[in-house]
């Protein structure tokens, strides 16, 4: 007895064809493989610091693959760690300045008034010496004393400098009198002070006349031997106003 076999039809083809065309490009698109993969080792990497450098073959020594069931585990040796410690700073402890200054002591074993005795026998420091500023005093003549020629030269020009500017100054009304005053120089030429030691009866005279000597400060610095002998030089002075002008006794 005979089978018979169904007959493929083009209908069947067409589908396989489309599945196949599928599958094709499926693999292509997609990138399925059809092969088995095993997947890769799983590393584990332990990272510790350590207080010396290690160098690389001893780094590659302490990395060794163990293999378990086909898997690689990466595993690191343990490896002993320094503990740092830093060093103990010893505080800083602030001293007071000591005075180094020898002290006086007495002797030991005395009694009161042997104490008292060699406190009043100790020697004494010697006070400071206070500065003493070289004068030169001359008063009107006869009275003062004899002044050499660089003090006559200069008291002079003292006059004529002072004069010229007092008649400029000389008040108004025709009042006349006379006063004596004291001025004293320093050795640069600058007034230290002027001062009416005698008045002349009238207010506008005697601040005139002091108007005046103000006005002609500064005078020429002292000489080479004024300076070598003082430094300042006070002297007095009488000063007539009339009415022919001013004048300075000489």
């Amino acid at each position: 007895m005979a089978t018979t076999v169904d007959p493929i039809r083009p209908r069947d083809r067409l589908w396989f064809g489309v599945f196949l065309a599928l599958a094709i490009h499926a693999t292509l698109i997609l990138g399925v493989s059809l092969e088995s993969t095993v997947p890769e080792p799983e590393v584990i990497l332990s990272v510790s610091l350590s207080s010396a450098a290690r160098s690389e073959p001893q780094l590659q020594a302490e990395l060794q693959p163990e293999t378990d069931h086909g898997t690689a585990v990466m595993q690191p040796k343990p490896h002993r760690t320094e503990n740092l410690q830093q060093a103990e700073v010893p505080p800083i402890v602030a001293t007071p300045n000591v005075n180094t200054k020898p002290k006086a002591t007495l002797p030991a074993g005395l009694s009161r008034n042997q104490l008292i005795a060699a406190i009043a026998d100790a020697p004494l420091e010697d006070p400071p010496t206070p500065y003493t500023e070289r004068t030169r005093r001359l008063d009107e003549a006869p009275l003062t004393a004899p002044t050499t020629d660089a003090e006559t030269a200069y008291l002079a020009m003292w006059r004529r400098k002072c004069e010229r500017l007092g008649r400029l100054n000389y008040p108004p009304g025709n009042i006349q009198g006379e006063l004596l005053m004291q001025v004293s120089i320093f050795s640069n030429g600058h007034l230290d002070y002027v001062r009416i030691a005698r008045s002349s009866g009238s207010s506008l005279l005697d601040e005139a006349a002091l108007q005046t000597v103000r006005q002609a400060a500064p005078y020429q610095p002292f000489s080479v031997e004024m300076r070598k002998a003082y430094d300042r030089l006070e002297f007095t002075r009488t000063w007539q106003y009339s009415k022919f002008g001013t004048d300075i006794n000489r």
